[in-house]
């Protein structure tokens, strides 16, 4: 099964797109900072990183930079919450299933 993990304060906004995500099958870690989501990468082996684009304390960009530069072969998706859950899916599922990189 396929793991993303999802880099956001917001619980309520982690947890629709967990459950958006899991209804595709995919496995899914939340994380509400950049340091927790530094850990969950070290400990973890996922497909996809969402990374909310604000976040207290760190520039998205450089936490996208940051993850890519620990697991090179993960696809990272800085995403505002103006973007919809269907299409932050779509794209997981793309990547999961080969059609589309990053």
């Amino acid at each position: 099964m396929a793991s993303v993990l999802i880099v956001n304060e917001i619980a309520s906004e982690r947890e629709e797109l967990t459950r958006a995500l899991e209804a595709e099958g995919f496995q899914v870690v939340e994380c509400e900072s950049a340091a927790s989501a530094v850990r969950e990468i070290w400990e973890g082996s996922f497909l996809v990183v969402f990374i909310a684009s604000v976040l207290t304390g760190t520039n998205s960009a450089e936490l996208s930079a940051q993850l890519t530069q620990m697991a090179p072969e993960v696809e990272t998706l800085i995403h505002s919450k103006n973007d919809s859950r269907a299409s932050l899916v779509r794209k997981a599922v793309e990547i999961r299933d080969g059609e589309a990189a990053a």
